[in-house]
């Protein structure tokens, strides 16, 4: 394509036509200046198409929705026979889709035949799943630059965007602390007495009567305590709800985009204690179901869980709780934990969320995570400025109500419930989880003595 300098070469050739108006044999030179331009034009095409320009592309290791990231472009032009030549003026772009960047990035630079060059640009990817990278374009400007030549220096490629995995704060504290009990240095920071045997040591004032191990006692002829720590080899079932509700977005992501990225921690944190655990994804249907083993096969069931649910995305359906439910029954026979996560926006999927929720408490524990949606907070609190705002106020207040109502009910069943904001999900999902262990390890500390420490002897 014609660059600026040949354009306004044409402009200065087409002002003697000003003045062919009086010697008329101006427009053979006007018309030899127009063929010497476009031979000139041919030749610096030609010259911009056959020199050799390669590009490489380096990604990071791994693209994390809402985590900045560098992305690293190598390029290097091909030396000229003649020697080392001028600079190349290029002309970049980087095709990006909207799931990783709002527009293509830009650039331009001067490349030195023979030179090798790195163009690095800032990235923050906005969606989960497979996207597309588009190709990296380039222009180059002709020696004489009177011609621009295009040509493609990377073809698309698929790239794969994660759900959150690095938190800060209390969030990545527990994560943390979760890592280094899986590496057995640092325990879990919890409270209460374990209920798993440890290991057997000398009595010492003020052990229950119930951890007393009487046939150690009796070889040794002194008391002996059980040393026990926390619980391991727990069950854990995860329902994660993917259906309509969770479309809704709060900022840059949807609700389905913070739910599954604390159901990912969540499932670190249980893993690390040595946790069986099963997560199952569901909209009107089971969409996945990835099981991570205990400490022994933890790391890689939580990459396969990673690989496998990175690209889940929400559905234009109702959920169906009763076919969750079912599901997590059939699947632990034994009493688990079982964590919903879920965002109750409708009346009659509070019904049948509450039936699914007090089937489950007949053999597990529910933990019922509701994630609070703020349009329908605001909607409920906001002053209608209009009739029909009269209506949508007193709908939006009627679900608030039935939730609260619902929270209350099963409450009273046995069943944990947490409402929470998408910015407090995570670390409320995990606290409420970890409450479990706390406090059935101080109801197992209470047994034996009625919770009294006994004299010293």
């Amino acid at each position: 394509m014609p660059a600026g300098r040949l354009f306004l070469a044409l402009g200065l050739v087409s002002m003697l036509l000003i003045g062919a108006i009086g010697q008329p044999g101006l427009v053979w030179v006007i018309g030899g200046l127009d063929l010497l331009l476009a031979a000139l034009f041919w030749i610096d095409l030609r010259s911009a198409r056959f020199q050799s320009v390669t590009a490489r592309r380096q990604w990071p290791t791994m693209l994390v929705q809402g985590a900045p990231a560098e992305v690293k472009v190598d390029l290097e032009a091909g030396a000229l026979a003649s020697g080392p030549g001028r600079p190349l003026a290029l002309l970049l772009r980087e095709g990006l889709s909207p799931a990783l960047a709002s527009s293509p990035r830009r650039k331009r630079i001067e490349l030195t035949p023979g030179h090798r060059l790195q163009w690095s640009y800032p990235l923050t990817p906005r969606q989960r799943g497979e996207t597309q990278a588009g190709p990296l374009t380039a222009r180059l400007l002709g020696p004489w630059k009177l011609a621009w030549t295009q040509r493609q220096l990377i073809a698309p490629e698929s790239r794969r965007v994660y759900p959150q995995i690095r938190w800060g704060g209390k969030v990545g504290h527990l994560l943390a602390l979760a890592q280094r009990r899986q590496l057995g240095t640092t325990p879990l920071a919890v409270r209460g007495v374990g209920s798993e045997p440890y290991a057997l040591r000398e009595y010492q004032p003020g052990d229950p009567l119930s951890k007393i191990h009487w046939k150690a006692t009796a070889r040794h002829r002194r008391l002996v305590s059980r040393e026990e720590t926390w619980e391991r080899g727990a069950r854990l079932v995860i329902l994660l709800d993917c259906a309509r509700s969770m479309t809704s977005r709060e900022g840059d992501r949807s609700k389905l985009d913070h739910a599954l990225a604390t159901a990912l921690a969540l499932t670190r944190v249980a893993a690390a204690r040595g946790d069986r655990v099963t997560l199952i994804a569901f909209s009107q249907r089971i969409e996945r179901l990835v099981r991570v083993g205990g400490s022994g096969g933890a790391s890689r069931g939580i990459s396969r869980a990673y690989d496998e649910l990175y690209d889940l995305q929400p559905r234009l359906a109702e959920p169906a709780y009763d076919l969750a439910a079912e599901r997590a029954m059939a699947l632990e026979s034994r009493s688990a934990t079982v964590v919903l996560l879920t965002s109750v926006v409708d009346l009659a999927a509070a019904e049948l969320l509450r039936e699914a929720l007090l089937h489950l408490e007949r053999r597990h524990r529910p933990i019922l995570i509701n994630l609070r949606d703020p349009e329908l907070e605001a909607l409920a609190h906001q002053a209608p400025h209009q009739a029909s705002g009269v209506f949508a106020q007193v709908a939006g207040l009627e679900i608030l109500l039935a939730n609260r109502r619902l929270g209350a009910q099963l409450r009273r069943a046995g069943v944990r419930v947490v409402s929470t904001p998408a910015d407090r999900l995570a670390l409320e999902t995990l606290e409420a989880y970890l409450a479990l262990f706390r406090d059935r390890g101080r109801a197992i500390g209470g047994q034996g003595t009625g919770g009294r420490r006994l004299p010293a002897a």
